[in-house]
């Protein structure tokens, strides 16, 4: 019998050893695991941000676009909806205001116009750009 006990005794404390490690490699992981997941957590949310900007600064930029494509037809009469303006426009889209500041100047045969178009919501400023048209023999 004294010879079974100590067969049975290394053998109980090499499982002890074993276990033990397994605990630890388990706790390394489960550590990594969550160091992970905070990370892609982060990663996730500065994408959904970044997406919601994208998109307000595309819709801004097609406003501003729209904008400069009515001063560019008729820059004497460009409008606040369908009314004329005779310095200044502004629309609205959803929640951006667009505003369009309209200059003349007398240049040789013609008048220079030029246009500074600010898209701009609760933010602030989303999107601005400068346009400019020529109209010979403008009064």
């Amino acid at each position: 019998m004294a010879e079974t006990s100590s067969l049975t005794s290394p053998q109980q404390g090499k499982a002890s050893w074993t276990s033990t490690a397994f605990m630890v490699e388990a706790i390394v992981l489960l550590f990594f695991l969550i160091a992970s997941m905070a990370v892609f957590t982060q990663l996730f949310g500065l994408a959904t941000t970044t997406s919601t900007e994208a998109a307000r600064l595309a819709s801004a930029t097609t406003l501003a676009q729209n904008a400069a494509e009515e001063f560019s037809a008729d820059p004497a009469s460009v409008a606040k909806g369908s009314q004329v303006g005779l310095g200044a426009a502004t629309s609205t889209s959803g929640n951006f205001k667009v505003s369009c500041d309209v200059n003349k100047k007398k240049k040789g045969t013609g008048i220079l116009y030029s246009a500074h178009i600010v898209v701009s919501d609760d933010n602030g400023e989303a999107y601005s750009l400068d346009a400019e048209r020529f109209v010979e023999g403008g009064k």
